[in-house]
């Protein structure tokens, strides 16, 4: 097993490290949004996955620009020539790297995917009722970033979701509908990502854990949300709050 990564590609707007690589499964993981990206961010591996014997690929973006950019289609052709190395191809990310689990899901040949509170797209054509990354989304293509066109038939997994943050459970079903095998894992008040409260309570590894189960399954991480919301003071606010504003 190595701990060190090997830069597999790099290009000017994406680059892609692997750790573990002669493992027989494979976990690719990506970049989540930070405000304010400049640059590429240390490639680190996961104790989970290298415990478990996986390879890991992590997907990096010099900027928060979902993965869509000059270098989409040089990845694309590398995780196509790497993948069928691997007897198992499981993706995982967290909002942006939400959608760059399900964006590059086929070019991964993947089998399973989970991810925290993903988008459907960020281009105003495409969602015009989320606003929250209009910054981003300036020089978007809608087309290289079209969820439909770059579909993985069959590909099973879970989308963990808040239920009340209303944009994030829009963009959960507009994914299930074009990814039907896909499963939701509904975590009130769990914000954005919804896994917000499992990591209060220390139990967020349980998300980790489920990303490189054949196939990840939602019940896991429900029980564990469940657990612990009543002992966490914001899932307690938060649900009086919506109930006093009930009608």
């Amino acid at each position: 097993m190595s701990e060190t990564g090997d830069l597999v590609f790099s290009g000017e707007h994406l680059r892609a490290t692997l750790f573990n690589g002669d493992a027989d499964q494979l976990l690719v993981t990506f970049s989540y949004r930070e405000k304010d990206r400049r640059d590429f961010n240390p490639a680190h591996a996961s104790t989970s996955a290298m415990a478990r014997g996986f390879a890991q690929l992590c997907i990096a973006t010099r900027r928060n620009d979902w993965f869509i950019n000059d270098d989409t289609a040089a990845l694309e052709a590398v995780l196509k020539a790497l993948s069928p190395h691997y007897k198992t191809v499981h993706m995982m990310g967290f909002s942006m790297g939400g959608y760059g689990a399900f964006r590059f899901a086929r070019a991964a040949r993947a089998n399973f995917a989970l991810a925290v509170s993903p988008q459907f797209s960020i281009h105003p054509d495409v969602v015009p009722f989320d606003g929250r990354f209009r910054a981003d989304a300036q020089g978007f293509d809608a087309v290289l970033g079209d969820l439909v066109t770059y579909a993985k038939p069959g590909l099973q997994g879970v989308i963990v979701v808040d239920p009340f943050r209303d944009l994030d459970r829009i963009n959960a079903q507009m994914i299930t509908e074009v990814f039907p095998r896909i499963k939701l894992a509904r975590l009130g008040f769990g914000g954005h990502p919804a896994t917000g409260l499992l990591r209060r309570a220390g139990k967020s590894g349980v998300v980790q854990r489920m990303a490189l189960e054949t196939p990840p399954l939602p019940d896991p991480i429900i029980a564990e949300h469940r657990d612990a919301r009543l002992d966490d003071a914001d899932y307690l606010r938060d649900m009086l709050e919506r109930w006093e504003a009930r009608p």
